[in-house]
């Protein structure tokens, strides 16, 4: 298993991480948190349950702890890494969300090729300015449950005036099931009674996005 790490290292010393594939930089990456094991069981893992090392690196150390091999040296590694790299890069221009083509252009590659359901909420300030995006809850091929508190803990840690409701199909229907509905209407309320809105609800797949408001599923 040495000879194979050494092979990642030297490569990515010859030619940077330039055609390494997801699983490849993230077995190396892990390399320095799991000195004498196999990493490329544990990158399987992860890769199978974010769907991809982007996503990976988007998680809470807590998140991902909750993927069994996954300790504290690693979840802090991988931690430290996207936070020291959200650092080095210069800071972009903020993110205006006006409609459903902006949603589209933002999460399509996050949440269409997932294989498993994921909930997520784009939080926004009362200009519809980028807050931050984040993720509520995980399921599986054809399901996730949501707890309300979950949203509202964020909406009240980022100031939120807005929420977009955001969630993925990785079968590639974009229907809305009766479930999706229900559960929308009921954060329509509970964001009434808490003084945020809900502007909208997405469903993505890799290929298509749909919105529940324009569909007329707001309307009581």
């Amino acid at each position: 298993m040495e000879g194979h790490r050494e092979r990642l290292r030297k490569r990515f010393l010859r030619a940077g991480i330039k055609g390494f594939t997801d699983r490849e930089a993230l077995e190396l990456l892990l390399t320095y948190a799991i000195h004498r094991k196999d990493t490329r069981s544990l990158s399987e893992e992860l890769l199978g349950k974010f769907g991809s090392l982007k996503n990976i690196l988007r998680q809470s150390p807590a998140n991902l702890m909750t993927v069994k091999g996954t300790g504290e040296s690693v979840a802090t590694l991988l931690s430290l890494f996207s936070q020291l790299n959200a650092l080095s890069e210069t800071p972009a221009a903020k993110t205006k969300i006006t409609g459903p083509d902006d949603v589209a252009d933002f999460l399509k590659k996050r949440l269409g090729t997932l294989r498993k359901e994921r909930f997520s909420a784009i939080l926004l300030n009362s200009a519809n300015t980028l807050l931050a995006e984040v993720d509520l809850e995980y399921g599986t091929v054809n399901r996730t449950q949501v707890y309300p508190r979950n949203l509202v803990e964020k909406v009240i840690a980022h100031g939120a005036a807005g929420v977009i409701l955001v969630h993925n199909h990785p079968g590639g229907k974009t229907d809305p099931s009766l479930e999706d509905t229900a559960l929308t209407r009921k954060l329509i309320k509970l964001a009434e009674d808490m003084d945020f809105k809900i502007l909208d609800h997405f469903i993505v797949t890799d290929s298509d996005i749909v919105s529940l408001k324009a569909m007329g599923l707001f309307d009581r």
